[in-house]
C-alpha cells in the first residue's frame, strides 16, 4: 500500500482500571523537540526560584530541571 493509500482509522482509546495504579508524578517542566519524523518529549520537575523583587528576576537566565520521564511521539500518530 503506497502512501497516496494510506487510509486513517479513527477510534475510541479507553485505558483499563489498571491506569489508577499508575505512580503519578508531579511535573512542571517541560521540553518537546523535534525530530524528522517523531517528537521526543521530556518532562520534569523543579522548585521555582524565590523571587521578590525585580532585580531577583533579572540574575535567571536559565533554571535547571530534575528530567523524571521522556518518551517519544511519531508523527503519524500525532496526525490521526
Amino acid at each position: 500500500m503506497g502512501n497516496s493509500e494510506r487510509k486513517s482509522m479513527v477510534a475510541k482509546l479507553k485505558f483499563t482500571d489498571e491506569v489508577n495504579e499508575l505512580p503519578l508524578t508531579y511535573v512542571n517542566a517541560l521540553s518537546v523537540q523535534s525530530g524528522v519524523d517523531d517528537f521526543f518529549v521530556t518532562v520534569g520537575a523543579v522548585v521555582p526560584p524565590e523571587i521578590n523583587s525585580e532585580e531577583d528576576i533579572k540574575k535567571f537566565s536559565e533554571i535547571t530541571a530534575k528530567p523524571l520521564f521522556r518518551f517519544v511521539l511519531s508523527r503519524s500518530n500525532i496526525e490521526q
